[in-house]
């Protein structure tokens, strides 16, 4: 696999779900190597998963592209049966790998180049990472419906959906929270990387006008996105917890006692972040973008992306919503994630496409 940051996750969604299916396919009997960078990984076995790292330029501009390119030139000569790309970037490199006995797959995370981050060329490199994904490959996968039929009407050619998904998790403790000063049920979350497509600064302005009687809380981090993020603690208020990457335990017993969850986004893919928070049965307020209304439509409560005054009208309205109201939002959410979004059904899906297109 080639395409993350590294494993254990350490960063983003990519990096969760090639976590979460390249340790359910070893444990299905698969031998599974990640490629990574040795910034956020080591060499060594996870889960019965092979890290590797390769090298990179660690800019905005090269990091990814360096790091995939030599990954992709390791992996022809690394005897696989299936090398499988994740994400649109990284694809530019999939004819690399292809040989007689090796199949290639790429799975379109995102459509990246509707990020503002990125300049004219990059943008132009990308969209031939989304053709080579769909095109250059022996299978293309898409991690939303939407995105998926999208592809699939551009180039002529079927692409699979195969979700992002989570684990259903048990009963859940409350022992970290203390060090980031809440208390269970007295605090608002939203979790994400620091770029302006998450619509942060969006949620802090409606949260100030909101009549919301708790904290908020914001998990993420910017890489490359310094100015964003500054402007983002500029904004943060003493309501306003910022405490930066958090992952594993902590950042569950995050999403299991915040009293609601907030995408405010104005770009994703299939966000994660939601599927988890609904997973843990919680209420959810989500931007009325449709990657996020394929999650979450007809079960959270929806604003228009960018509109902070709309926001802050939800924020208000969940904050006093009836306990009976927000008890069934997060159950039906619940039942979605169990139905449609759980990570050892996208394992066996996946496996399932790399055995079918061995064969051929």
């Amino acid at each position: 696999m080639i395409g993350a940051k590294g494993i254990p996750a350490v960063f983003g969604g990519i990096e969760k779900h090639v976590e979460e299916i390249s340790r359910r396919l070893a444990e299905r009997g698969h031998r599974v190597t990640v490629y990574g960078r040795s910034q956020f990984c080591r060499d060594g076995s996870w889960e019965g998963v092979q890290i590797r790292t390769v090298s990179t330029i660690p800019t905005k501009n090269l990091d990814s592209g360096v790091n995939c390119l030599l990954a992709s030139l390791a992996a022809r000569r690394g005897g696989f049966d299936i090398v499988h790309f994740h994400g649109i970037g990284p694809s530019l490199f999939s004819r690399i790998p292809r040989r007689r006995t090796a199949r290639t797959v790429a799975t379109v995370h995102a459509l990246d180049y509707r990020q503002s981050k990125w300049g004219s060329a990059a943008k132009r490199l990308l969209r031939l990472g989304e053709r080579s994904a769909v095109l250059g490959t022996d299978a293309a996968v898409a991690v939303s419906r939407l995105m998926a039929d999208r592809l699939s009407g551009v180039y002529g050619r079927t692409v699979m959906y195969i979700p992002n998904g989570t684990s259903i998790p048990g009963p859940c403790g409350s022992d970290s929270l203390a060090r980031y000063g809440i208390e269970p049920g007295r605090y608002v979350l939203s979790v994400g990387r620091f770029i302006v497509e998450r619509g942060f600064h969006t949620l802090i302005e409606a949260f100030r006008s909101a009549s919301v009687p708790m904290r908020l809380v914001i998990v993420g981090d910017a890489r490359f996105e310094e100015e964003y993020g500054a402007r983002i603690r500029a904004m943060a208020d003493d309501r306003i917890v910022l405490p930066g990457f958090v992952s594993g335990q902590p950042l569950e017993e995050l999403y299991a006692h915040c009293a609601f969850y907030v995408l405010p986004s104005l770009v994703e893919g299939l966000p994660i972040s939601l599927i988890e928070a609904m997973g843990h049965s919680r209420p959810v307020i989500v931007s009325d973008i449709p990657e996020n209304l394929e999650v979450a439509g007809g079960i959270g409560v929806t604003f228009r992306a960018g509109d902070a005054g709309d926001l802050s009208r939800a924020l208000s309205r969940m904050a006093s919503a009836p306990a009976a109201e927000l008890e069934r939002m997060g159950r039906e959410g619940r039942e979605r994630v169990e139905r449609e979004y759980l990570w050892d059904a996208v394992a066996r899906k996946l496996e399932r496409l790399y055995l079918d297109i061995a064969a051929h």
